[in-house]
């Protein structure tokens, strides 16, 4: 989901209609929470992560690499979240598939 249309509310209602979604969010929305929103002193390919159990949303901050801005996700697809070492990956589940979906969006919104 493009970051203009993301938003707690809106994951929330697809929800309910039997929908998951998962997109970037502005860190200034006011639906992010304050200890997501700043990525000050943290570690490259560090995640921070709230999990609403009764309403089964993930939010997310991940630092990509070092000196670079925080990624703020919002999802309703993920329940855990896992990162697989093993296989040499260090991005959390989450963003790997917002990686996967990423791509028919920003063709959609070339096309547009």
């Amino acid at each position: 989901m493009d970051c203009y249309f993301t938003s707690y509310s809106t994951v929330q209602h697809l929800f309910e209609h039997d929908l998951t979604a998962i997109g970037t969010v502005f860190a200034h929305r006011r639906d992010v929470l304050a200890c997501l929103r700043k990525a000050a002193r943290r570690n490259s390919y560090s995640t921070l992560a709230v999990y609403e159990q009764n309403r089964k949303v993930t939010m997310i901050n991940y630092v990509p690499r070092k000196n670079s801005n925080n990624v703020l996700l919002l999802t309703s697809c993920h329940a855990k979240l896992k990162v697989d070492n093993q296989q040499g990956d260090i991005r959390p589940n989450i963003m790997n598939g917002y990686n996967l979906g990423k791509r028919g969006v920003d063709s959609m919104d070339a096309r547009i």
